[in-house]
């Protein structure tokens, strides 16, 4: 399994490959340009994205990789309270589930595993 975590906090990119990196294959990426590069260079499995991103929002990076790359789990990471904006963009298919920040490293587990069945 292949992995994107795209978030611009340098301290939660190193936590998130700590975490996971003896369960997939992980590429990380500060920014969403650099996201968006590696989704065009390499297959990946399951998309993780942080919503508060400086460039454009986890949301908007999502519904890009949504149109881009279908195959892909996609999951909003979010401090903030679930939106009408994000139940709007979750029944147009741009992500399948999201996850409060700080993300629960059980709860991670359970989509990725999700994602191989």
């Amino acid at each position: 399994m292949s992995i994107l975590y795209v978030d611009h906090e340098i301290n939660n990119l190193n936590s998130f490959k700590a975490t996971f990196r003896r369960d997939a294959k992980i590429y990380l990426a500060k920014s969403t340009e650099e996201g968006l590069k590696i989704l065009d260079e390499h297959k990946i499995d399951v998309i993780f994205a942080d919503h508060q991103m400086p460039e454009m929002t986890g949301l908007e990076f999502l519904k890009h990789a949504s149109n881009q790359y279908p195959s892909s789990m996609r999951v909003l990471l979010t401090g903030n309270a679930y939106t009408e904006e994000f139940r709007w963009a979750a029944g147009k298919g741009y992500f399948h589930s999201y996850v409060n920040k700080p993300w629960d490293e059980q709860q991670l587990r359970t989509l990725m595993v999700s994602r191989l069945y």
